[in-house]
């Protein structure tokens, strides 16, 4: 995992709430942590390995067909259709993760650092291809336009009535788009170098995974607040149906999750 640092950090502190681990996954890094869109219990963790899954709500894991391949983008946006991109990998599933194939695409570079899909249009996505810059497609990632150059990371989509908004690190820090990437508004440092972001489905809440803890924004990131989760996260996730329902998973690979937007993090 890269951290994204956008200014020097602030300084971890404590973890006085008492968190729970609900599972410790021992692999050998932690990439990304996503919800299935219509099963909340079932939950997919990506890493440089492959793809786990859990069906029970992320007490217990197991692989799926995806193995060997680094998944660092997961962003699942339907059951069984969805896409993993990672450091030269760009691969689709049409059955729920069971087999998997390469996507023909004509991107300059497949090193793809992040990745987002519009939860509107699941032919409609985004990619940061390292050394080239911020991609968009219509067609499932068939062909792609560059809308932005630099560097991009912790990239994530949702929906604002029948706007899709973005959200990502760019070159100018953390930023919101509402025109597909093609302007970008700067929003607030969420206080420490930051790892991944997750949305809620209408953006009414916005989570950072940061190297001192999990930071919260309701109020579409004009401003961060601490959460009961203080130490370093990861890789993160909201549940699609409750912005309160977000699990995440920390630098030793334990997973967590927590009922109330972060404030307690209890036993399942």
């Amino acid at each position: 995992m890269v951290w994204i640092v956008l200014r020097p950090d602030a300084g971890q502190q404590g973890n006085e709430p008492s968190v729970v681990p609900w599972a410790t996954l021992g692999t050998a890094d932690v990439h990304a942590l996503a919800f299935d869109p219509t099963k909340r219990d079932r939950i997919y963790f990506g890493h440089h390995g492959g793809l786990w899954e859990s069906t029970d709500g992320g007490r217990s894991w197991h692989a799926t067909g995806l193995s060997g391949a680094d998944a660092m983008n997961v962003p699942v946006a339907d059951s069984d259709r969805f896409q993993i991109a990672g450091h030269n990998v760009y691969m689709e599933t049409t059955d729920g993760g069971g087999s998997w194939q390469a996507v023909p695409n004509d991107l300059p570079g497949l090193d793809l650092h992040a990745f987002a899909v519009d939860p509107a249009d699941l032919d409609h996505a985004w990619a940061f291809a390292v050394g080239f810059g911020l991609f968009e497609t219509s067609d499932a990632g068939r062909h792609w336009q560059e809308r932005q150059t630099g560097n991009w990371g912790a990239l994530t989509a949702y929906r604002i009535g029948e706007t899709t908004v973005l959200l990502a690190v760019g070159p100018q820090g953390l930023g919101r788009s509402a025109d597909g990437g093609a302007s970008w508004t700067p929003l607030a440092y969420p206080g420490a170098p930051l790892a991944a972001l997750a949305a809620s489905a209408d953006g009414s809440a916005l989570y950072a995974a940061t190297r001192a803890g999990l930071r919260s924004s309701g109020d579409g990131g004009a401003t961060w607040s601490d959460t009961g989760f203080a130490s370093q996260a990861l890789a993160l996730a909201v549940a699609p149906d409750d912005p309160m329902d977000v699990a995440l998973v920390d630098e030793v690979t334990r997973f967590y999750r927590s009922p109330d937007g972060g404030t307690s993090w209890p036993a399942p």
